[in-house]
């Protein structure tokens, strides 16, 4: 049987290349959907006829008076040979045949590559099904993923948050470090988790608190749920890169924050773990053109010399990676607190710039270190 978005959606679609008005019926010659809304939910004749008798097709013409049908032509869908349903076109049948022979070949296309997806998601459980969509499929509506989260008895406005995991072992399979996170005591059962085609573990893992607190409580939250998991890849001499996206409410807006995940994946590359909120700027950051970079800051790189970029690039890094403690930043670069002062104090001569004492200071000359990064 079609499904009623399916044919709305088909019905979108191919109206954006034809005039004619187009019908889709179902099994039971209802109108399901067609270009003229106000015919939604009445009853074809000429479908039902051809649902329920031999016939492949039937032309209506001007001197026929069947109630309910308009003149045109109307052909059953078939998918793996069985009756899914009835496209109809109005119009003259002569003009209009071609192009109704295009919309029923179009439609059990259609049909048939979502006949395989499924029959392909059928290997899966229901949260795996769940969790592919969201991450892989280009074009699911709302209503699609209900589907899934009404059969689980999932609440789709739960607060979420993605964790994308990098665990990498010639010994221990997968599946083994899945089974660990899902045994977990603190997984719930509004949580779920696949292994993605890239080899990563990845959780949606529901976050259980007050509005009020939990910004302030998730990360521990988190840390919490991962514990024993950590525990267990340091006893086996592992390394992990744990990504943590930003909490959604919504799960249309899920591929989105998995998809940061992944960013943080490929611009981190180190062991640890890491949330997206704090990497907000430079993710913004890595959004914007080059030629936008290079109208900012090109001439700064091409005139203050290769002698400052490199000191700018050791110094400024390290402070941001450590939040611009100074005691932290000089043991990072393992010199005295004074050599890192006398470097800061270079660049500063040189921009008149204190990212220690002005925040507009600090944002633009962590953009001009992340333009340097990129070139």
């Amino acid at each position: 049987m079609i499904d009623r978005l399916f044919a709305e959606r088909l019905i979108d679609k191919i109206s954006q290349f034809t005039e004619y008005n187009i019908n889709v019926m179902d099994e039971d010659g209802i109108i399901i959907a067609s270009r003229m809304k106000e015919r939604v939910g009445t009853f074809h004749e000429v479908a039902y006829q051809l649902m329920k008798g031999d016939e492949d097709s039937r032309v209506v013409t001007k001197e026929d008076s069947d109630k309910g049908v308009k003149c045109g032509v109307n052909m059953v869908v078939h998918v793996n040979k069985r009756k899914e349903g009835v496209v109809g076109l109005s119009g003259d049948p002569r003009e209009i045949m071609p192009v109704a022979k295009i919309v029923k070949m179009t439609v059990e296309l259609m049909l048939e590559y979502e006949s395989y997806k499924y029959e392909n998601l059928r290997k899966y459980n229901l949260k795996e099904q769940l969790i592919h969509l969201i991450l892989y499929s280009d074009d699911f509506v709302r209503e699609d993923l209900s589907k899934y989260t009404v059969a689980l008895n999932l609440d789709e406005e739960m607060i979420r948050v993605p964790i994308l995991i990098e665990c990498k072992s010639n010994t221990i399979r997968q599946e083994k470090l899945r089974q660990l996170l899902e045994e977990n005591k603190f997984f719930t059962r509004q949580d779920f988790i696949d292994i993605t085609r890239e080899g990563f573990l990845v959780i949606f893992k529901s976050i259980d608190c007050p509005i009020g607190y939990i910004m302030q409580d998730y990360k521990y939250m988190i840390a919490e749920y991962l514990a024993a998991f950590l525990q267990y890849i340091r006893k086996a001499d592992m390394k992990a890169g744990i990504y943590i996206g930003p909490l959604q409410n919504d799960i249309m807006y899920y591929r989105q924050a998995y998809l940061y995940c992944l960013w943080m994946q490929k611009n981190i590359k180190k062991e640890g773990s890491y949330y997206f909120y704090d990497y907000i700027v430079k993710y913004l950051e890595s959004m914007a053109s080059m030629s936008e970079f290079n109208t900012v800051f090109l001439m700064l790189k091409q005139e203050l010399g290769q002698k400052f970029i490199d000191n700018y690039l050791e110094t400024i890094g390290a402070l941001i990676e450590n939040e611009y403690n100074l005691n932290k930043t000089s043991d990072r670069l393992h010199v005295h607190k004074n050599t890192l002062v006398y470097r800061l104090d270079k660049i500063r001569e040189v921009l008149n710039m204190n990212p220690l004492s002005q925040n507009s200071n600090r944002e633009f000359m962590e953009c001009f270190y992340y333009y340097l990064l990129r070139k």
